[in-house]
């Protein structure tokens, strides 16, 4: 029996080392449907395939005690690729695994000519031509001793016997002339297209990129309940010409995240009291700070958090007086006016007035101002005006909330922006719609906010994360309840976070509301119109609310929900949405089309027939 085992082991011994001999000259090559792509042996690398479901502690112990720096890294539970500091390293453990039983292919993990990395195993893909006849189907099947394990209208997938060679099977099904292609099951990287910055705090954006991460308090959401900036990135970061006017409590001159090379502060942009020049926030109020960071911070600056937008100016123009209190009506108008004067492309309003301010035609003079942004600005295409619904709902003890004035006045295209949360839920405090309304009680589309306030549901509070104001002001540590100003609790006074890093104090993990979901909405205007300036603030309404997503699962009828409006905003749709060719649909013998590219892009034209 032990000379059985001995002779068996032998046999093993032999087909491996004459496989993985073949498999590591060069040049190799596999089929692209008739194009051959060359490839060669990765110098380091090798990919591992077990019969059986492999316990992966006890093999990490045995290849380590082969070569203790090796890299395991497990594609499924019988699929492992190696990863050895030398050539020589791996070899050894190459040679060593020869004589493991369990194993079905050891190969050496391929590369392109680009440097595309492809591991492969025992087995192939391929598709007959209609044409083949069953009888040639099986002989070739046959021909080769290869195994089916899947077949579709698309593929089949096959397995070829142990110690056969994948590649050579494959690339003579290829050649057989009965397939329209045929190529090894690669195992290949993919990844998304996406940009993820250095930004020290980015990991906890979960508004902008959601994987489930913890983020505050322990909180964590739902995968991808995000607005997809990450994937928007690709195809643009903002336009410098692009100008979003933040009304609010004004922003830092020189913010280490947002410095006044990206700022247009311009003389008379503070309407509260003090200096008419100076747009600064007074005392701890950060709420300009917040959101003009939400749309527009540095991004890959290695500091702080990104804001969607990174590459667009904030024009702080300030609205609130030092204590937190408001301004008279005719100077709320004058401030939005002035925006539109001054060249501002979108009005972001995270601000509105208090219970039972729902009559959309509440005060005129603010109204008139908006209409004639909507109208007027822009050259005639209309500034994009986006306004925060309000926080006045309570779902968890029924109560539904209103949209309250400016954000619901009846003016085409102005944008009312309410909040979903970390799992894409309505937040507890984003009002819902009541279409039978007369006073325009319409959600048009949300942004990821935080869940509720702390006496709405326990261990809930703000948890979105921005810039702050630099320093030991501001959210920053939290600061408490001065004059108007309230501040809720938790946070508790003096709460620190975050607590550490690079001008730390000049960032907060704490805001939130729907007042932090407008300026989002307000970024991804920016990034659309940083592809085409041309679009008129209805198209952006268009663009924005259509590709939102229907998340939630509320009822939904021709896209829109109560809970949600639209949808959840997405940033990727909405500036891919932006990309539309536009030219006639026929033509007999020339044509002219145009597409809006972002810089660096090329376009591949075809048409059918030629």
């Amino acid at each position: 029996m032990k000379r059985i085992i001995t002779l068996f082991m032998l046999i093993v011994t032999v087909i491996f080392g004459l496989m993985a001999f073949r498999y590591f000259q060069t040049p190799a090559f596999y089929y692209a449907f008739d194009e051959k792509i060359t490839i060669s042996p990765h110098e380091n690398k090798i990919i591992i395939k077990y019969s059986v479901a492999k316990d992966q502690r006890y093999t990490a112990t045995l290849i380590h005690s082969i070569e203790k720096d090796a890299e395991l890294n497990w594609q499924d539970d019988k699929v492992l690729i190696i990863e050895a500091r030398t050539g020589a390293a791996k070899e050894k453990i190459r040679e060593r695994l020869l004589a493991e039983t369990d194993i079905l292919s050891i190969q050496p993990v391929f590369k392109t000519s680009e440097g595309l990395e492809l591991g492969l195993t025992d087995e192939f893909v391929f598709k007959f031509k209609p044409s083949v006849s069953e009888a040639q189907i099986n002989t070739l099947n046959k021909q080769f001793d290869v195994t089916i394990v899947k077949s579709s209208e698309v593929y089949q997938l096959a397995r070829v016997g142990k110690g056969i060679d994948v590649l050579e099977v494959a690339n003579k099904y290829q050649e057989s002339g009965l397939v329209i292609f045929s190529h090894p099951n690669f195992i290949a990287q993919i990844e998304k297209h996406q940009v993820l910055p250095n930004d020290q705090f980015f990991n906890n954006q979960f508004n902008l990129h959601n994987t489930g991460q913890v983020f505050n308090d322990g909180h964590s959401g739902a995968a991808d309940a995000d607005i997809d900036a990450p994937e928007a990135w690709t195809m643009t970061t903002g336009n410098n010409a692009i100008i979003i006017a933040v009304l609010d409590e004004g922003v830092s001159p020189d913010h280490p995240d947002l410095p006044n090379t990206r700022q247009v502060r311009l003389n008379g942009s503070n309407f509260g009291n003090g200096d008419p020049n100076d747009p600064s926030p007074q005392n701890n109020n950060n709420h300009g700070n917040s959101s003009a960071g939400l749309i527009a911070a540095s991004q890959n600056n290695n500091e702080g958090i990104s804001g969607i937008a990174p590459n667009c100016r904030i024009m702080p123009v300030r609205i609130f007086n030092g204590d937190c209190s408001g301004i008279a009506v005719d100077r709320l108008a004058a401030a939005i006016d002035f925006a539109r004067l001054n060249g501002a492309d979108i009005i972001s309003n995270s601000w509105g007035f208090g219970r039972g301010a729902t009559n959309p035609n509440l005060f005129p003079v603010i109204v008139e101002a908006i209409q004639t942004a909507t109208t007027q600005g822009r050259g005639g295409l209309g500034c994009v005006v986006a306004f925060s619904a309000s926080n006045s709902a309570d779902h968890a003890i029924g109560d539904n909330g209103e949209i309250r004035f400016p954000s619901n006045v009846n003016i085409a295209g102005v944008l009312t922006v309410g909040a979903s949360d970390r799992n894409d839920l309505q937040a507890n405090y984003s009002p819902t719609s009541n279409p039978a309304s007369g006073n325009n009680q319409i959600i048009d589309i949300v942004a990821p906010s935080h869940r509720a306030y702390p006496n709405q549901i326990a261990g809930e509070t703000f948890e979105v994360w921005t810039m702050d104001i630099p320093g030991n002001v501001g959210y920053n540590p939290w600061p408490s309840n001065i004059g108007n100003c309230q501040f809720v609790n938790p946070p508790f006074v003096g709460e620190q976070i975050p607590g550490a890093g690079v001008n730390f104090n000049a960032y907060t993990a704490r805001f939130g509301g729907t007042s932090a979901s407008c300026p989002q909405v307000a970024a991804v205007a920016a990034l659309v119109l940083s592809m085409n300036p041309n679009l008129t603030q209805q198209q952006v309404f268009d663009i924005l609310t259509n590709s939102a997503d229907d998340v939630g699962g509320y009822n939904y009828t021709n896209g829109v929900s109560n809970e949600l409006g639209g949808g959840r905003l997405n940033a990727c749709a909405a500036v891919t949405r932006t990309l539309a060719i536009s030219g006639p649909d026929n033509f007999c013998t020339s044509g002219t089309y145009t597409i809006n590219l972002p810089a660096g892009a090329t376009v591949s034209w075809s048409v059918s027939p030629s």
